[in-house]
């Protein structure tokens, strides 16, 4: 302690002002390192980078380092009376918004299926995406759809564009309803290589669902937010009373 200041605070605020002025991105110093720098030892500078974390401006990688966060934008999905999707809602926002497709392949999974309200056996669609707003990574989601209702997901290129906007506009399809369900979940080692994050650290997920106008259901996904991006605005408007 310093003239009645703990270690670790001092340490937190000098390394504060460091990450701040480091680019985007950047690898901090080692424990090592950091521990010679401030002559201090490795509790305190971990209680420091820990602190770090939970402010959002550093993020740890389990084998790789910690790194500077990349600055949030305020990009936060949200979830009101309709339906657009992701990459909609953000271009409309006049955000730049690139997807990265990590897979779009046939797979049967009988839990996704009965979901679809499909046999067990069912083929599936399962588009596998990384969506960037304005250069930075803001969301992975994984998309089950009927095979045989949307055959040409297949063969289309989904880096640039709305699934929903091609379902809509391919298909004649008017999706009618999303019921979402946001919670929790920890991340396996792939998704946390991606955030930059150690596996197993929780982050926000949302399930959705998407209906038809007839109430059948054409779509499930699960999207999953990284640490710097987990806010999502709701917006519920009153409706009129009919008495």
């Amino acid at each position: 302690m310093v003239d009645g200041i703990p270690k670790y605070v001092s340490v937190r605020d000098h390394l504060r002002g460091s990450v701040k002025r480091m680019k985007e991105g950047a690898q901090l110093p080692t424990e090592s390192q950091l521990c010679a720098r401030y002559k201090v030892s490795r509790i305190t500078v971990r209680h420091a980078i820990e602190d770090l974390i939970r402010e959002g401006l550093i993020v740890r990688s389990q084998g790789k380092g910690t790194f500077k966060l990349k600055s949030p934008t305020s990009s936060r999905e949200v979830i009101n009376g309709r339906i657009r999707g992701f990459w909609r809602q953000q271009h409309d926002l006049g955000r730049t918004v690139k997807t990265r497709v990590l897979g779009n392949r046939i797979v049967k999974k009988a839990d996704i299926a009965s979901k679809l309200g499909l046999e067990a056996e069912a083929d599936l669609i399962e588009l596998e995406r990384l969506r960037y707003v304005n250069g930075n990574l803001q969301q992975y989601v994984c998309t089950y759809l009927p095979d045989a209702q949307f055959p040409e997901i297949l063969e289309h290129d989904f880096s640039d564009g709305s699934l929903y906007d091609f379902i809509e506009g391919r298909y004649d399809v008017r999706l009618a309803r999303n019921e979402v369900v946001v919670r929790i979940e920890n991340v396996d080692s792939r998704i946390a290589g991606y955030f930059h994050v150690d596996k197993g650290r929780p982050v926000l997920a949302m399930d959705s669902t998407v209906f038809d106008g007839f109430g059948s259901v054409v779509a499930f996904g699960v999207a999953l937010q990284p640490p710097a991006y987990s806010e999502i605005e709701f917006v519920i408007n009153s409706v009129p009373d009919s008495r």
